[in-house]
């Protein structure tokens, strides 16, 4: 196994323009293409959501501002389940319905699910919102909130925790530090900030994978990620851009999304763009806080910064195999470093970085064994 050393001799290149290139285009995509409805949801809206079964769309007020969510549910004596999505600023309750065929998710089978669209995302965005207001004290307030609300709303004395990549991030925070409102707390795919780290554990399987396959453009783009320091280490290029630099080749490998997805544009852009669960407006507002989140304060929080304060709730961590956007061995690492009542660690072998959408049975069959 090759021995990394971190090179600081190299600045980060500056990305802004390259941004807002894909900014404009995706805005321009949207603008051509035939989506009905280009109304967005208020404060107070319940209607069924288009596209989804079983599914209501609503505008509720949190701390005096506008929270958008899904609600997905069957029987209302299931437990309520509230899901935080990734990005930051990327929800995915759209994953239901455009790949509803290619990865089906019963989840809603068993619980009543809140996909909750968090201030500044998604349903809940408002070009009047600044990126310095998104901070964990605000998303942490609103999230209790939030729970509060659908305890109310269901009649239920505590709610389940689920949180998919970054969002892990808010879900182990409100693990640590609220007992009151959840039972237990599934963490998919659990973030870490270290992008070296996540490099330097992902290349020998990543090269491995490649000359398996005989995927010469995957070993290419790889290779060109580091060098050599001539006595057999390696060195990576750009560390401080590494995050983003290894996504292409995750993508080549089948480790990041899903095992099956090897293109952010096509697969998760376009693909959220037909969705109609979101209207016109609603599809730009999206991206726009995408956008709006990575400038935020919330954006450079990382609950694994937090490994000392222990869990108040049993922490159930859920990953894939193939995933190396969180890969399986730093998340292992940081549930081993947590202190919590109870703690279980489930590895999914045919999943990149979505399991309950790529091994969803298995993954709702792991979660069923914390229900009370």
């Amino acid at each position: 196994m090759p021995v990394f050393r971190r090179c600081i001799s190299f600045k980060e290149m500056q990305m802004e323009k390259k941004h807002s290139k894909i900014f404009i285009f995706l805005m321009v995509g949207l603008l051509m293409m035939n989506i009905a409805g280009c109304t967005s949801i208020k404060i107070g809206s319940d209607e069924a959501a288009k596209g989804l079964e079983n599914t209501r769309k609503l505008g509720v007020e949190i701390n005096k501002a506008l929270n958008g969510m899904y609600i997905t549910c069957t029987n209302e004596n299931n437990p309520v389940l509230l899901f935080i999505s990734g990005g930051p600023g990327v929800p995915e309750v759209w994953l239901n319905e455009v790949y509803r065929k290619q990865y089906p998710n019963k989840l809603a089978e068993h619980f009543t699910v809140c996909y909750w669209d968090y201030y500044g995302e998604g349903l809940s965005y408002n070009k009047k919102i600044k990126a310095e207001e998104l901070t964990l004290d605000r998303l942490t307030a609103d999230a209790r909130e939030i729970a509060q609300y659908l305890k109310e709303k269901y009649h239920k004395e505590k709610i389940y925790l689920m949180a998919h990549s970054s969002g892990t991030n808010l879900g182990l925070h409100l693990a640590q530090t609220d007992s009151e409102d959840f039972y237990c707390y599934f963490g998919m795919g659990q973030n870490d900030k270290d992008d070296v780290a996540r490099f330097e554990a992902a290349y020998d399987f990543l090269k491995t994978e490649f000359e398996k396959t005989g995927n010469k453009k995957g070993l290419k783009k790889l290779d060109g990620l580091v060098t050599s320091s001539g006595d057999g280490n390696i060195i990576i290029k750009k560390p401080q851009s590494i995050g983003r630099d290894m996504e292409a080749v995750l993508l080549l490998a089948g480790c990041a999304t899903t095992r099956e997805m090897r293109s952010d544009a096509k697969d998760i852009f376009f693909k959220q763009l037909s969705a109609k669960c979101y209207t016109f407006r609603e599809k730009i507002n999206y991206w726009r806080g995408k956008k709006l989140l990575s400038k935020s304060p919330y954006r450079n929080f990382h609950a694994c910064d937090d490994v000392a304060k222990p869990a108040l709730i049993p922490l159930i961590f859920l990953s894939g195999y193939y995933d190396y956007t969180t890969p399986i061995t730093i998340s292992k690492a940081l549930l081993d470093k947590l202190e919590a009542p109870e703690k279980s660690f489930y590895t999914f072998y045919n999943s990149a970085h979505s399991p309950l959408w790529e091994e969803n049975d298995l993954v709702i069959e792991a979660m069923l064994q914390h229900v009370r």
